[in-house]
């Protein structure tokens, strides 16, 4: 992943009517709740699809909870045919009963009719997570998973090479950034200061950087503002820097092209959320010791307000017969201290507050010259504006985005998905307008 805030209470009534449209027959929630609610009289058996590396955290879980036990099966990650994996199982009436589900899914999937309510067993542990992944799991005043990870965004910076070309500190500001790429690309063309912004996830993230967001409700529809003031000024800025030829034309972290640059000294920064400190790690172990970590730079001076790239939750499954069991498992996984860890070794920055100050994150990383990496993640994370909410068609939005700017610019893109993406949601049988 995601990236929502509380949403107004008739969005569940738009995705009740979207379940009508697609002849989709919703299961009673109460009758859900009470075959979790009535007992069982022999251990509880349920199904866990994700791709995260979970393997040892059911592990831990079925040692200590020898009359629940969860089965784990790994499958492709959500955009990659998880998604329809798990639609497809509960069309076929064998779904698994929980799911790792990225924030900025959520709705698509609700609107499919995937997902429970999870609220009566959830909300009174919510508290122990970060408030933007907790907005991100829910939907109105329901809750639909239990926070897994964020991806809390940060300037990763070559040290090396910003004292080569005289940088003394990293950018604070989208100012000091720029001003800093044409210094560097005035004493080398060939080098570039950062990369490109290519893709609906990255231009989402700066996007909820400036307090804005992509869509909204009012009354009984939603509406789009993917065009807004907030999205212009982000296609703008990194649509100038590209033009000036001030930044490369690839990707960041496990980008080929990225780390042929890198290895070469060809460019000193990207902004990317805390899993890619991964890739770096991964992919370029014989740069160890030249990275740094820190704030991403914000429009105005001293603002501090950050963005998230990525996270998920663990959602409870349409047809699930054992609701309250499932939640006690996600919880698990997201709190217990040892679960939290096994995450974190496996790749995630946990959404949970106590979480953030595990050793693991907290200690010197010797990759980044030995610097508490933890706490710059942990402020990013706790800087996130709780302005964004996700729509119904996060795939459509990725795909076109992708498509637009391939063939154009930045600032054009926007203008052309916005209709595209209304379009889209009218088809679902949705009531949109644009903002």
């Amino acid at each position: 992943m995601d990236r929502t805030t509380i949403r107004s209470r008739r969005l569940l009534a738009l995705a009740t009517a979207a379940f009508m449209a697609f002849g989709v027959a919703a299961c009673s929630d109460d009758k859900n709740d009470s075959a979790g609610e009535s007992g069982h009289s022999g251990p509880v058996k349920m199904e866990f699809w994700g791709w995260a590396g979970y393997e040892k955290i059911v592990d831990q879980w079925n040692a200590a909870h020898p009359d629940i036990k969860v089965t784990f099966t790994k499958i492709p990650s959500g955009p990659k045919g998880g998604y329809t994996q798990i639609s497809n199982a509960i069309t076929a009436g064998n779904g698994p009963c929980l799911a790792q589900i990225e924030y900025q899914t959520i709705p698509s999937m609700l609107v499919k009719n995937t997902l429970m309510d999870i609220t009566k067993y959830a909300s009174d542990g919510m508290d122990k997570y970060v408030p933007s992944a907790v907005s991100a799991s829910s939907v109105g005043d329901k809750i639909y998973g239990v926070p897994v990870d964020v991806g809390p965004m940060v300037l990763f910076y070559r040290k090396d090479l910003f004292a080569k070309y005289g940088i003394t500190k990293p950018p604070a500001t989208w100012a000091e950034y720029k001003a800093d790429a044409e210094k560097v690309t005035a004493a080398d063309p060939s080098v570039k200061f950062g990369t490109e912004l290519g893709d609906a996830a990255g231009l989402a993230s700066f996007t909820l950087q400036t307090g804005q967001s992509w869509y909204s409700t009012q009354g009984d529809s939603w509406t789009v503002s993917i065009d807004n003031p907030g999205t212009r000024k982000v296609a703008a800025y990194w649509q100038d820097l590209k033009d000036q030829g001030l930044i490369a034309k690839h990707g960041s972290a496990w980008d080929p092209r990225f780390n042929k640059a890198s290895e070469a000294g060809k460019v000193l920064t990207f902004v990317g959320a805390s899993w890619s400190a991964g890739g770096l790690k991964s992919d370029l172990k014989g740069e160890a010791g030249k990275w740094r970590v820190a704030p991403m730079p914000t429009w105005e001076a001293g603002d501090g307000k950050s963005s998230f790239n990525g996270g998920s939750a663990t959602s409870v499954i349409t047809g699930c017969k054992t609701p309250r069991e499932a939640v006690q498992f996600a919880d698990f996984l997201s709190s217990d201290p040892q679960a939290v860890k096994a995450g974190i070794e496996s790749g995630l920055y946990p959404a949970s507050k106590a979480g953030q100050d595990d050793p693991l994150l907290t200690g010197g990383d010797p990759f980044f010259g030995g610097q508490k990496t933890g706490d710059v993640f942990k402020a990013s994370a706790a800087q996130v504006p709780s302005t964004w909410t996700n729509g119904p068609t996060f795939q459509q939005v990725e795909t076109d985005f992708t498509g637009a700017i391939g063939k154009g610019t930045l600032p054009d893109s926007v203008t052309k998905v916005q209709a595209s993406t209304v379009a889209a949601i009218k088809r679902l049988g949705l009531s949109v307008t644009n903002g």
